[in-house]
């Protein structure tokens, strides 16, 4: 799902994006003049090895999202908190490359099957 950075407002819009058998889906809302605050959740099943037995399982996803995506370059401000910013140089705002950069993020992570989650 691809959304003109111009056609986000203040007041937010709804965006969805699914692959495979997760969804992401939330609001974007723009919080200033090249930056747009997508708040949503990553939600489905996800084949995953574990990271301790290598054994195949259904990993449950149910992940909250807080990215930000900038029109052009982004130059953070001495003293302002880091924020998850994603750039974009075409005008346009790409809700699957954002939930692909997050799942990517999600599944960088340490996850364990259940039998092996017990071990700890």
């Amino acid at each position: 799902m691809v959304t003109e950075f111009k056609k986000i407002p203040t007041s937010g819009t709804h965006f969805e994006t699914v692959s495979g058998d997760i969804c992401f889906k939330g609001e974007a809302k723009k919080v200033s003049k090249n930056l747009v605050e997508c708040c949503g959740t990553m939600q489905g099943n996800l084949r995953y090895t574990c990271n301790r037995c290598a054994e195949e399982f259904d990993l449950h996803v149910n992940e909250d999202v807080n990215v930000f995506a900038s029109e052009g370059f982004y130059e953070d401000k001495e003293g302002e908190a880091l924020l998850n910013v994603v750039e974009f140089f075409d005008g346009n705002i790409d809700f699957t490359a954002l939930f692909e950069s997050e799942l990517e993020a999600f599944k960088s992570d340490y996850h364990y099957c259940g039998h092996c989650t017990h071990l700890e």
